[in-house]
Formats: structure tokens, C-alpha cells, sequence
């Protein structure tokens, strides 16, 4: 995937309660293969330079990690937590139901396998 450099105006700049920043930016009117560059983009974590058009005396570099959140084991562990809750706590031991419910979600994946 090729870089994407463009003219941008950011419009709105939000900071978030864990003191990260959300903002919104406009482009100019982009050509087809633009608009495709971008939706390429879309959900994707990117490298950003932000610039002022007259040019900057320096570069401020951020590097902290951005926290992706809960992992996808965690969530679906969460969720079926949630499942086991709302079907009445069967056999009242979470873990045991589990266990059992991960091995048929294992099983219904390798039933997918060649």
C-alpha cells in the first residue's frame, strides 16, 4: 500500500478522557484513486506528519502505543460470561460452562477445516 500525502484542514480537534485526541479533517476534492486510497486506509493504524503549509521548525514526535483495547480472547471470554449469565448460570460453575462451550466453538471451526 502506497503513502497517502495530501492538503487537509482539520476542522474539530476532541481530547479524550485518556488524553488521547480525536480530530476531524477535511480534504480538498480528491480524484477517484484518492477516494480508493483512503477508504484503503480506513480502520488502518497510519503514521501521520502534520505540517503547517508554511513549513514547521521542527518535528514534535509522538510514540506512545495506542491501546487497541481488550484482546479478541477477552472479548469473546466477556461475552460469553455475558451469555452464561443471561441463560440462568447453567450448572452455576462459569468456568466449567466455558470450558465446554469452547470446545464446541473449537470443534465447529475445525469442522470448517479441509
Amino acid at each position: 500500500m502506497k503513502a497517502i500525502k495530501t492538503e487537509l484542514q482539520i476542522k474539530s480537534v476532541t481530547l479524550k478522557p485518556d488524553d488521547s485526541v480525536s480530530f476531524r479533517a477535511v480534504t480538498p476534492e480528491l480524484s477517484d484513486d484518492d477516494l480508493s486510497a483512503f477508504r484503503k486506509v480506513s480502520k488502518c493504524l497510519v503514521n501521520a506528519l502534520l505540517e503547517p503549509q508554511g513549513g514547521s521548525s521542527g518535528v514534535l514526535e509522538i510514540k506512545e502505543k495506542i491501546e487497541t483495547g481488550k484482546s479478541p480472547g477477552s472479548r469473546l471470554r466477556a461475552t460469553l460470561f455475558v451469555l452464561w449469565d443471561q441463560s440462568g448460570k447453567p450448572g452455576d460453575d462459569f468456568e466449567v460452562w466455558y470450558r465446554m462451550r469452547m470446545e464446541k466453538i473449537i470443534d465447529w471451526v475445525k469442522g470448517k477445516l479441509e
